[in-house]
């Protein structure tokens, strides 16, 4: 049995139309900004967020070295263990920062912040900047971050990280 209903007709319509769209007014470029002497460093808002998960980093490979030494020797750590395992929070933190810094020109927190401490086309620093960086992150943080009031109230002034190493961080 055939339908006998209304037949639909399909309208098609080309896919390009046979006259050409007029073209979109072009818009003038604004010109590049004259560059005013600043650095561009950042600001310490992606500092902070970088610092924070660097020493995040830092504790949880600590906290898996004592929890694995715990496991192994079934003892649990005196009192006296305390400042040896601070000394090796602190070799941690060198060895966290400084091989980072000197190929890839970022910290696992620098990579989370979008920061770097590249210079121009250059990949990483030396081994002696890097090394000068963690340095001054250090001194930041023997005065509990009291240095970091100068570079609050001024953003374009240096940290003592930027100062040691010669390379501020910048936004990637």
């Amino acid at each position: 049995m055939a339908a006998t209903g209304p037949t639909e007709s399909f309208e098609d319509f080309p896919l390009c139309p046979e006259s050409e769209p007029e073209p979109l007014p072009r818009v003038a470029a604004a010109p590049p900004a004259a560059d005013s002497g600043r650095s561009g460093a950042a600001s310490l808002g992606p500092r902070l967020t970088a610092a924070a998960a660097d020493a995040a980093v830092v504790l949880l490979l600590a906290a898996l070295a004592l929890l694995a030494a715990r496991v192994l020797t079934g003892a649990v750590p005196r009192l006296s263990g305390v400042p040896w395992a601070l000394a090796f929070v602190v070799y941690l933190s060198f060895f966290a920062t400084v091989p980072p810094l000197v190929i890839f020109g970022r910290t696992v927190g620098m990579a989370i912040a979008d920061l770097s401490a590249r210079s121009g086309d250059d990949a990483g620093m030396t081994a002696w900047a890097a090394a000068r960086r963690w340095s001054g992150t250090l001194a930041t943080l023997a005065t509990a971050g009291l240095v970091l009031l100068r570079t609050r109230r001024d953003p374009e002034r240096p940290t003592p990280a930027d100062r040691f190493s010669g390379r501020p961080l910048a936004l990637d």
